[in-house]
């Protein structure tokens, strides 16, 4: 099966382009995501800083600071030694998480995402010359029977005008040509403002649920599930 694009002159401004995949985009693509990723980075620390259990080891650490210093403001430099390692430690384990993502499906997009027979595409948001965002859609390993949205990012500096949402139609209809009933998606309790971008285009928070893995289930690290039902042309 070969995929058609879904971006023309009439419902596409006239900054961007989106189109279909091609390996020249690869390197593009991939620092697009990495980028996109690490801005989550210090939501997620300010996520733990308020867990409850996290505040008191500080506050326990501080009265030992206190007690063994003597000092109130040795005491402040020593938590201060203990935060800032603390974000290290965040931005360590946010970081396997990326490698983990770029050695997955975007470690070989072609065969991921392109192959003909296979409902599946990778899509590519260009202006003047240049990957400004990605999104994607295959069949859900998780829930078969669906296909997961994948892979939305869009550059900051080209956020707020509607390219993320441009880009998730351009999915959908790819989606309800394909006669594919069930379209889902997973993002973080970090992302509030994808989450309003979802809501706008019929998605509807089905579960929540931590992350599997043993700093998350720590720190109560939440992952959403999002699913929309599409409407072909027969519906």
């Amino acid at each position: 099966m070969s995929h058609s694009s879904t971006s023309t002159a009439a419902d596409s401004p006239m900054w961007y382009q989106i189109r279909e995949y091609c390996d020249s985009d690869y390197s593009a693509v991939r620092e697009v995501y990495s980028t996109g990723f690490r801005e989550h980075v210090g939501a997620i620390y300010v996520h733990i800083l308020r867990q409850h259990w996290v505040q008191a080891v500080l506050l326990g650490l501080y009265l030992l600071f206190i007690l063994f210093s003597a000092s109130f403001l040795a005491s402040l430099l020593y938590l201060g030694g203990v935060l800032l390692a603390g974000r290290l430690a965040v931005q360590y384990f946010f970081e396997q998480g990326l490698q983990l993502g770029l050695r997955e499906d975007l470690q070989d997009i072609q065969a991921s995402y392109m192959q003909p027979g296979q409902v599946s595409c990778f899509w590519v948001a260009e202006s003047k010359g240049s990957v400004v965002g990605t999104v994607a859609l295959l069949p859900c390993v998780e829930e078969p029977g669906a296909w997961e949205l994948k892979r939305i990012s869009v550059r900051k500096e080209f956020r707020g005008k509607g390219l993320a949402k441009a880009l998730c139609w351009t999915a959908l209809r790819f989606a309800a040509s394909h006669k594919v009933r069930r379209v889902v998606l997973f993002t973080s309790l970090v992302q509030s403002v994808a989450h309003k971008l979802y809501h706008k285009m019929g998605f509807h928070k089905e579960e929540e649920f931590v992350w599997p893995s043993l700093p998350a289930r720590l720190v109560n690290f939440l992952v959403f599930k999002y699913a929309c039902k599409v409407m072909c042309d027969e519906d």
